[in-house]
């Protein structure tokens, strides 16, 4: 389908949303978002992606978010955008600007042409939907990780496994290797996926427990990942793997080539969790150069609470506030998660980074069983 492009910001939400006729229910923990498109193969995707991932009964007693999602190219061309600063630019520059207006926050994805519309009441997308999908999910996650944040939730970056209903979180930045443990615990019978990239979290003094919300998107993950999985190897082709077999070690670490780990097809039906309770937090503070055996040691937060600060993640240009504002984009203080984290046990991996033996660490602190 050819479709004109339009500027999104001349026209109405009325005639934005009048062809989004197809409509689908996802039932998020304590959100329900009703999803309204005018491509219904938009739709199609999105059963697909979010199989396993979400409840499997819809509660009623939930809020209801509706999201508009329009297959249209999107003209942006002599518009004013603000370039959204990062504290690590990336390698190919500028990845998205805003700007706002009367009825909320445009963002511009501006290598993909992706067009977003952030309100409080009825979010919109724009673009190229099917070809640029990743970026259709990410955006209904935000409206689920804003509504939770509203409610008191820290976010944090880190990816999390739950067994027995006790989560096991594991920070690091990006590229640290959170993604890779997460997934070489799930082999372990008993252990089910809760997050990848990002959770939320919230103590709850009365009940002494810290409750810990996963994010409904599948792991991605690059070669390195993969190779050194049995079950994940199939991923790649045939010449991939004996490919990146060959790289030395520091090498393969740094090839960014994100393939979807799809949960249940992969793993099994039933293997995710949408949330659970915060037992124990890992900070990977491992490296690839270190000659020191792999260890997991304890770590006293309160006296250390600079330790989280792989951990804290700013809810970027998407959150909104209660009030329709747009917060200038700040990660809470480590005194600020470490205050919500009471009660929890930290752990720290140093050392070489070897993966099969922090499993056998975690092992025996007994969080895989």
């Amino acid at each position: 389908m050819t479709l004109n492009p339009v500027a999104p910001d001349y026209l109405s939400m009325a005639s934005l949303t009048a062809n989004c006729t197809a409509h689908r229910l996802l039932p998020f923990q304590g959100l329900n978002i009703q999803i309204w498109a005018d491509n219904p193969q938009t739709l199609t995707l999105l059963d697909q992606y979010y199989s396993g991932l979400t409840a499997s009964t819809v509660r009623h007693d939930q809020p209801l978010l509706s999201v508009f999602l329009i297959d249209q190219a999107v003209n942006t061309q002599g518009m004013e955008w603000t370039p959204v600063t990062r504290h690590k630019p990336g390698p190919n520059g500028l990845k998205e600007a805003y700007r706002d207006a009367p009825e909320g926050r445009w963002i511009h994805k501006v290598r993909t042409g992706m067009v977003f519309l952030q309100t409080l009441d009825a979010p919109l997308a724009m673009g190229d939907l099917n070809r640029h999908f990743s970026q259709v999910v990410n955006f209904i996650n935000n409206q689920f990780l804003n509504v939770q944040q509203r409610r008191g939730y820290l976010l944090g970056h880190a990816a999390a496994f739950t067994v027995n209903d006790q989560a096991t979180a594991i920070a690091a930045s990006s590229g640290g290797g959170k993604s890779t443990l997460m997934l070489k615990a799930l082999e372990k019978t008993g252990v089910r996926f809760l997050s990848n990239d990002r959770i939320l979290f919230r103590s709850q003094p009365e009940a002494t427990v810290t409750e810990v919300l996963g994010v409904a998107k599948h792991p991605r993950v690059n070669p390195g990942t993969l190779v050194s999985s049995p079950r994940l190897a199939s991923l790649l082709s045939p010449a991939e793997s004996e490919r990146y077999r060959r790289m030395p070690a520091a090498q393969l670490w740094d090839v960014e080539h994100k393939h979807d780990v799809l949960i249940p097809a992969l793993y099994g039906e039933g293997k995710a969790a949408l949330s659970s309770k915060l037992g124990t937090l890992v900070l990977l503070d491992w490296s690839l150069s270190s000659v020191m055996p792999t260890g997991l040691s304890h770590v006293e937060i309160e006296q250390t609470p600079e330790a989280l600060e792989g951990l804290r993640k700013s809810s970027g240009p998407f959150f909104q506030s209660d009030d329709g504002h747009f917060p200038p984009e700040q990660a809470p203080s480590c005194d600020v998660y470490a205050r919500q984290l009471a009660g929890v046990k930290v752990l720290r991996l140093t050392g070489g980074v070897d993966f099969d033996r922090a499993i056998e660490l975690l092992e025996a602190e007994g969080l895989l069983a």
